[in-house]
């Protein structure tokens, strides 16, 4: 595989709502791309059939285009056993996929060569790759989302761990005795900063403390409530949202200035849904992140939002698969 080959890489990024897929060359040019619903074919084994069918449909449009398909990379909301591919069973929003030698089956299914991992993994990877990261020798990624996951390259080496569990700064626990997460531990990052907890967290305050904003930009309908409103309401004022986006970014720059304090990279990435918020977040997570992290360590950390689109998630699967190949000596770019 050299740098002078045409070709283009099939990268799915597996959300728990819907699947991602796209025809990425080296470059990190999105050549083509398409979204389908997660359970378009019903839960249990219909999960897989619609990840198989995008892979196919994939291939299938490279060969339309005359595209050689170099290999497939896959990100999935997981922990990946990295010598055999399979995910592990703490996949929390698409347990079908729990211990599936994903590898495996699509290695066999289409002959290509396979790349699958953690999809924060992966972003950490586009960022390393493709983005404001490239580059740099010490990465952490960390996506806020439905959860709060992480990435870390140290030492120019994507790090996982001995069961694919690296990295997982959404399990760090910042509060002892603090809300329940469904990793079993209590206080953990997530339970405060991903968006169903921050939505979570809202509707528990709002049950003992009116709110008129609220009220008036949901039209007092509750099931309304998502992230974006939430920091919408705090923008204006709303002393609820004000109060449980404050936690989120306090429990955010904890998790953040451990990072700081265990791997001292030079910059860590924050990306993910709920990061979209921008600056309301971003920026008292810097602060908290300085006001816990080691002075000297936290100084030669740039924290930064991530610079890449919406397509960050098939950008980090092609990037997986372009690692893994130059790890084996391939030239993909």
């Amino acid at each position: 595989m050299t740098g002078s080959e045409p070709g283009v890489i099939v990268a799915v990024d597996v959300g728990g709502t819907g699947f991602a897929g796209g025809l990425v060359d080296p470059s990190g040019g999105i050549v083509s791309s398409r979204t389908v619903a997660a359970h378009r074919f019903g839960r249990g084994a219909g999960i897989l059939k619609n990840l198989l069918e995008l892979v196919a449909g994939l291939e299938d449009e490279a060969q339309r285009a005359d595209l050689p398909v170099r290999g497939i990379g896959v990100g999935v909301p997981g922990a990946v056993e990295e010598t055999t591919g399979r995910i592990g069973p703490d996949i929390q929003n698409l347990p079908e996929l729990g211990n599936i030698p994903l590898r495996s089956v699509l290695q066999e299914r289409t002959g290509l060569r396979v790349a699958v991992d953690n999809d924060v993994n992966a972003l950490a990877l586009a960022e390393w790759t493709f983005g404001q990261a490239t580059g740099l020798r010490n990465v952490a990624m960390v996506a806020v989302g439905t959860g709060v996951g992480g990435g870390l390259i140290l030492n120019g080496a994507l790090v996982r761990g001995a069961g694919g569990y690296a990295g997982e700064v959404g399990h760090i626990p910042v509060e002892l005795d603090g809300r329940r997460c469904f990793c079993g531990s209590r206080g953990c990052v997530k339970a405060y900063a991903s968006g169903p907890d921050i939505v979570a967290q809202v509707r528990d305050l709002l049950a003992d403390q009116p709110s008129a904003v609220f009220d008036s930009l949901t039209g007092g309908d509750q099931s309304r409530i998502d992230p974006p409103l939430v920091f919408r309401a705090a923008d204006r004022g709303d002393p609820v949202a004000e109060a449980v986006v404050a936690k989120a970014a306090q429990a955010l720059g904890a998790g953040v200035a451990a990072l700081v304090n265990l791997c001292n990279p030079e910059m860590i990435i924050l990306g993910g849904g709920v990061m979209e918020a921008g600056e309301i977040l971003v920026e008292p997570v810097r602060r908290w992140a300085r006001f816990y992290a080691f002075e000297r360590a936290v100084a030669k950390t740039r924290i930064v939002r991530s610079g890449l689109s919406k397509a960050s998630g098939v950008l980090g699967a092609a990037a997986l698969f372009l690692y893994e190949a130059r790890r084996r000596g391939e030239v993909c770019s």
